[in-house]
C-alpha cells in the first residue's frame, strides 16, 4: 500500500483542521515516498492496491477513511478492507470489478 506525497495531502489539509497536532507535523514534513507512514488498514495477502490510482480517479479521501478529518491521527473508521465495500464502490463508478483489478494471482 503506498500513501501520497504531502503536498497531495496538504491540498486539503493546508485549510482543514490545520490546528491538530498530526496536521502541523505534516505540514513540516516532505514525504515523497511511504517509507514513513505508519499502516493502519491490512490488505488481505494478494491484494494489490494503491492510494496513486484512487487519488488520480479522483476518489475523496472521506470515500473510504470517512470523517477522517475530525481525528487526531489516522485511524480504521471504515470497512474499506472488505470486498463487498471495494466491488460495491467499483460497480458505483462503473469501475471493473473483475478480480485481476485487485487481486494478484500467482503465475501457473
Amino acid at each position: 500500500m503506498t500513501f501520497p506525497a504531502t503536498a497531495t495531502c496538504m491540498n486539503c489539509h493546508a485549510t482543514m483542521v490545520t490546528d491538530r497536532p498530526a496536521i502541523k507535523k505534516l505540514a513540516t514534513t516532505r514525504i515523497e515516498t511511504a517509507d514513513s507512514w505508519v499502516r493502519v488498514y491490512k490488505v488481505l495477502p494478494g491484494v494489490t492496491w494503491t492510494h496513486r490510482k484512487h487519488l488520480q480517479a479522483g476518489v475523496q479521501c472521506e470515500t473510504c477513511h470517512g470523517g477522517s478529518g475530525d481525528l487526531d491521527a489516522m485511524s480504521e473508521t471504515t470497512a474499506v478492507t472488505g470486498m463487498a465495500t471495494c466491488i460495491s464502490c467499483h460497480q458505483a463508478r462503473g469501475v471493473s470489478a473483475a478480480c485481476t483489478v485487485c487481486h494478484a494471482w500467482p503465475a501457473k
